[in-house]
């Protein structure tokens, strides 16, 4: 069987654990190769942050941290390879895992105080997308299912998920408020999704294979992190594959 190579050519949990762990085994040993300052990235490191925000669940994303700090060598690490505190996967009690400070300067906690909503930084590119460039990554995901969070799903199927607005300076959305030609039919862009609203969402580049490649969801609930951030969590439900 072809080792895979790509995102996009996992097919299991189990596989992409695999894979994770691998890679990150071989970031570490790069960096302990070219005597990498702590808390400096070196090459590689970006794929392997934006893999383990893209394969791994939350409560996955949760367990594989406690696995890896339990070696040492992976505290100078831990910001190039899954970025700074505090991490919307980790809960309250695993406070005293790490010293926050030690990985970021000025951060006084290591998990979410507030809201276990994601971060910008925790999208990577995501599992889909949708025609308002809003990107979406999916956070619940069954146990028992040996397939990745964006396979397999079906029809009547619910999801949770979490949906960041396309970042834009004040001016540009501005001129979209007021509809200029240049800028006109994107105000979709700005807002969440509302319950109700049917949505497409298109699958992440990355992640594209042979089959198919969109699924269209109707939103049930959503929730904004904070108010004005531009990320919500969403409930919705798969009415065609």
């Amino acid at each position: 069987m072809r080792k895979p190579v790509r995102l996009a050519d996992l097919q299991t949990r189990a596989e992409a654990l695999g894979w994770l762990r691998t890679t990150f085994e071989r970031q570490l040993e790069a960096s302990i190769d070219v005597n990498a300052e702590p808390n400096k990235g070196i090459a590689g490191d970006y794929g392997a942050r934006q893999a383990f925000n893209v394969l791994l669940s939350p409560m996955e994303q949760r367990a594989f941290f406690q696995q890896i700090i339990a070696d040492r060598r992976y505290w100078p690490r831990i910001k190039t390879l899954i970025g700074n505190p505090p991490f919307s996967f980790l809960l309250p009690e695993d406070e005293s895992l790490l010293r926050a400070g030690g990985i970021c300067k000025n951060r006084a906690h290591l998990s979410a105080q507030t809201s276990n909503i994601s971060k910008a930084p925790d999208f990577g590119d995501g599992h889909f997308h949708d025609d308002a460039e809003r990107t979406y990554r999916v956070i619940n995901h069954d146990q028992r299912i040996t397939s990745l969070p964006w396979q397999n799903l079906s029809i009547q199927q619910q999801l949770i998920v979490d949906v960041r607005l396309k970042m834009y300076s004040q001016k540009v959305k501005v001129a979209i408020f007021r509809g200029t030609d240049a800028h006109s039919g994107k105000q979709a862009s700005l807002m969440f999704p509302r319950p109700g609203e049917v949505v497409v969402l298109h699958l992440s580049s990355a992640l594209e294979t042979a089959g198919s490649t969109s699924i269209t969801v109707r939103v049930v609930s959503g929730r904004q992190k904070v108010q004005f951030s531009p990320i919500a969590r969403l409930v919705v439900t798969v009415v065609r594959v």
